[in-house]
């Protein structure tokens, strides 16, 4: 009950930005107590044409956070001596019709500090849908692109240490571009936080479905 009555606080009437001819406003939010602090920055839609799609979309922004705030109050409760401190941060890229939420989770704990990256991808159309990147792009091309461009850069990156593309890893397209966003430590040294891989768009590109259909709110995991 007490997670609930927060997230509500979190998530329900908080201050808003509002920009002229935009389809969101960025809601922000301080929660402080003696074991945790919060702090967050979120995008919270109201224009976009397919209004079903507008309510997953907010409520997968909600889960992303709440995953968040979930994971820095159960930190709190274990610390002793110092709060734990988890910023959020949300960018929203719009190429054409195509947005993508980007929302950055740091949270510190003493001296151990990480960050995860997750992204809301959709189109902004009458029967836009929900898109992951494996619809995208393809993904065995999108791995030999990024391992070219961590061996090129060994001062950067740890080829080495890199698993492959997760089906999560956060992304959006623009200019022609696709830019992949990787957790801390993720490929690179803490020094370089939530390290970004961008790929000519076109030596990865899938062509999306030509029909449109229901697709569910990808879930956190």
């Amino acid at each position: 009950m007490k997670k609930l009555l927060l997230l509500i606080c979190l998530l329900g009437l908080l201050p808003t930005i509002t920009y002229a001819d935009s389809a969101y406003s960025i809601r922000h939010k301080d929660h402080i107590r003696q074991d945790y602090e919060i702090h967050v920055d979120f995008p919270n839609f109201d224009g976009l044409k397919n209004k079903h799609l507008e309510e997953e979309v907010n409520e997968e922004i909600k889960s992303v956070l709440e995953k968040s705030i979930n994971q820095t109050q159960k930190a709190g409760e274990e610390s002793v001596g110092f709060p734990v401190l988890y910023y959020g941060e949300s960018i929203v890229v719009e190429e054409e019709q195509f947005y993508s939420v980007v929302m950055t989770a740091n949270i510190t704990r003493g001296n151990q500090y990480h960050s995860t990256v997750r992204s809301i991808n959709f189109e902004n159309e009458k029967d836009g849908v929900f898109l992951t990147l494996d619809e995208v792009a393809h993904l065995d091309k999108l791995n030999e692109q990024v391992k070219k461009k961590l061996v090129s850069d060994p001062e950067t990156f740890n080829a080495q240490g890199f698993q492959g593309i997760r089906k999560d890893t956060a992304f959006y397209i623009k200019g022609k571009k696709l830019t992949l966003v990787f957790d801390k430590y993720e490929i690179a040294s803490g020094v370089f936080g939530t390290p970004e891989i961008t790929i000519p768009y076109d030596l990865v590109e899938k062509d999306k479905p030509l029909h449109k259909k229901t697709v569910p709110v990808p879930k956190v995991v």
